[in-house]
């Protein structure tokens, strides 16, 4: 399964740049903002995630990216801050990762008491 959805990624991913404390890697995967639509999906099927502010974007990646929560996605001329990221699991493997970011300087005081 993993085999199959990296090259789902490699095939229909967009290239951006994620950035940690090991440097800077280009990987291939999928990016969107959390719009009202997508987030009336994401409140009914995932609830246990906890509350979910919008202006965030959604990440799916390759586990080989090995994103980290606090690491940096660039895309275009815009840089994403990754708030979560977690491993997708299926058959007790890890097959993706997927990550919620904000936008650098936009959104990256989300969740800090205001």
């Amino acid at each position: 399964m993993r085999v199959m959805v990296e090259k789902i990624l490699a095939q229909y991913g967009t290239d951006m740049v994620v950035t940690g404390s090991a440097g800077s890697k280009t990987v291939r995967g999928f990016f969107r903002a959390v719009n009202s639509k997508s987030w009336q999906s994401m409140e009914s099927e995932a609830t246990l995630l906890g509350e979910i502010s919008r202006g965030q974007y959604a990440y799916i990646g390759p586990m080989s990216a090995g994103v980290r929560e606090g690491d940096t996605l660039t895309l275009g001329d815009r840089t994403y801050l990754f708030r979560r990221v977690e491993p997708y699991y299926y058959r007790n493997q890890a097959v993706y990762q997927w990550g919620l970011c904000v936008e650098k300087g936009v959104n990256d005081t989300w969740g800090s008491q205001s």
